[in-house]
Order: structure tokens, then C-alpha cells, then sequence
């Protein structure tokens, strides 16, 4: 289970948050506008269907189209994309923003499938449902990751409200003090950098069209 969580961090992007169709929720039916309530259904459903689907999680094509379906309508891949440019940010045009933030969330999506192939029926222990005060913008939901005869392991999502729609999404994963993000933004940020911000969106897009769920090196 160590390995399944160190791979989910340092190998996702956004970032990640193993975090239907009977099963499947969609963004129009989850509470958005309450982080605990948003969270726990998302990741409830998405280990559903995992568990469901057993004889599937093999298919990296099925396991994209699962974070694609349940997880990345919750996830803030354009704040998360900031986050990762870090000071590059500045002296991006709108348009080359536009296209990091739309290669780097393809780039979650196939970071998640390489992380979720090593899920091994573990289980998800949702936190105490908490009411988030009316002017809080960040929240952290900790979730446990349970597995008979080992310790449990702490899981945070760190979720952002959207000041213009009031909607929660998640933006970050930490795990056993290990952050998505910052692990992202160390990977990415000086090769911006060093090659410009036109050259990695570049490099990101081939390494998605070539199907591969290995971090960019």
C-alpha cells in the first residue's frame, strides 16, 4: 500500500484523488457548494466503481475514462496549472495559460490511470462531516486508506472555493505529508524555465498522445 500511495503522489499530476453507468455521479447531481459533502461522494462512488470493476482495472483506457468520467469534473486543473507555473505564470500570454492548463489536466488523467493499476482493494475512510464557515475559501478533507493488519494511512484533499460560482473543487492530494502539487510544480517548473512555456506544453502533449502513464522526464 506504501507503494500504491508514493506513486499516486509523485506520479500525478493535479494533482490527484482517487478521488457509472448506474454508478456514475455526475457534476450536476454532487453538492458543490459544500466541500465535505462534495468530496465524500466523489471518492464514495469512484471506489465503488473501482471495486466494481475489478476485472477491468487492467485497461488503462478503462481507467482514463473512469478519472475522466468521476474524478476530473471535481478537480480545479486551471488553478492547479497556475499553482504548478508558479512564477512563469506571469510572463504567460492568456493563450499559452489556456493550452498548459488543458495539456496538464490530460496529464492527470493519465498520471491517475498509472496510479490507480496498483489499487489493491484497500479501504477509504471518509472524514467527519465538518460545516465549512460561510467565508472560508480552502478547506483539507482527510480521508484514511485502510488495509487489514497495516497502519492506516492519511490521505488529504485540499479543496478551493470558486469565488464567482461558490462551487468547491479539489486542487491538491497530500499523502503521508507528501504533496501532488508541490511534487508537480518541482518537475515541471524549471523545464518551463529552461525551455519556455510553449516547448513543455509541447512536450506534454506528445507524452499524452503517446498513451503513456509515466511522469515526464
Amino acid at each position: 500500500m506504501q507503494k500504491f500511495l508514493k506513486t499516486v503522489v509523485l506520479s500525478c499530476v493535479a494533482a490527484v484523488f482517487s478521488l457509472g453507468m448506474s454508478l456514475s455521479v455526475q457534476a450536476a447531481t454532487v453538492d458543490m457548494t459544500d466541500p465535505y459533502k462534495m468530496v465524500t461522494a466523489v471518492a464514495d462512488t469512484t471506489f465503488s466503481k473501482i471495486k466494481a470493476n475489478k476485472d477491468k482495472m487492467s485497461d488503462v483506457n478503462f481507467r482514463k475514462d473512469l478519472i475522466r468520467t468521476d474524478l476530473m469534473p471535481y478537480v480545479d486543473t486551471r488553478y492547479a496549472g497556475f499553482k504548478v507555473m508558479g512564477t512563469n505564470l506571469k510572463k504567460a500570454t492568456a493563450a499559452e495559460r489556456d493550452a498548459f492548463c488543458d495539456a496538464f489536466a490530460e496529464y492527470i488523467v493519465a498520471s491517475f490511470a498509472d496510479a490507480l493499476a496498483l489499487y489493491n482493494n484497500q479501504d477509504l475512510i471518509a472524514p467527519e462531516y465538518q460545516k465549512v464557515p460561510a467565508d472560508a475559501t480552502q478547506v483539507n478533507a482527510k480521508f484514511l486508506i485502510r488495509e487489514p493488519g497495516k497502519q492506516d494511512l492519511e490521505l488529504i484533499f485540499k479543496l478551493r472555493k470558486n469565488s464567482k460560482t461558490g462551487e468547491w473543487r479539489a486542487f491538491d492530494m497530500v499523502a503521508e505529508g507528501i504533496s501532488m502539487l508541490s511534487a508537480k510544480e518541482n518537475e515541471l517548473s524549471p523545464l518551463i524555465r529552461e525551455r519556455g512555456i510553449n516547448n513543455v506544453i509541447d512536450l506534454i502533449n506528445k507524452h499524452n498522445q503517446s498513451g503513456s502513464t509515466e511522469p515526464i522526464k
